[in-house]
């Protein structure tokens, strides 16, 4: 029994100062963990980016669609032929994000069109353009278009 009692104290000795770890190992982890970590942050920083564009293209998709209805809406024989896209002033439109004490704009978009006749009296092509500016992604747009048929049994 004594030597097995000596032994494991030998054991016991050899292994005494290996336990836990070296500060190098420590510092090489730490130093993974914060190039990790980084890499993290940047991604999220991007995904924020991109969840903003997607919120301002959903935007202007949802504007140019409205704007489409209310042609259709319209009675085929006010819809003039424009001379390409017509800028209107008035249509300028923007979103807001709620914060504390008042609202603020996140974006400003302006409308435009075209009407086109495909055929006189009988089919016209509409086309919606919506434009924004992003930071570090100026002239941005989104165009929605669309096809009316003058039916006259429809038309009043």
């Amino acid at each position: 029994m004594d030597q097995l009692s000596r032994r494991s104290a030998r054991a016991r000795r050899r292994t005494a100062g290996r336990e836990g770890f070296t500060l190098l190992e420590v510092v090489i982890a730490m130093g993974v963990l914060a190039v990790g970590l980084l890499g993290v942050a940047a991604a999220q920083i991007h995904a924020m980016h991109g969840g903003r564009s997607g919120r301002h293209e959903t935007d202007a998709a949802q504007f140019a669609h409205t704007r489409i209805e209310q042609f259709q809406r319209m009675n085929f024989t006010e819809l003039v032929a424009t001379a390409g896209f017509v800028p209107v002033p008035a249509q300028q439109l923007q979103t807001t994000v709620q914060s504390n004490p008042v609202n603020q704009v996140e974006e400003n978009y302006t409308i435009q069109w075209r009407i086109t006749d495909v055929t006189p009296n009988a089919l016209k092509s509409i086309d919606v353009r919506v434009n924004w500016n992003e930071p570090n992604r100026p002239n941005r747009s989104v165009t929605i278009s669309t096809v009316l048929h003058n039916d006259p049994r429809t038309s009043s």
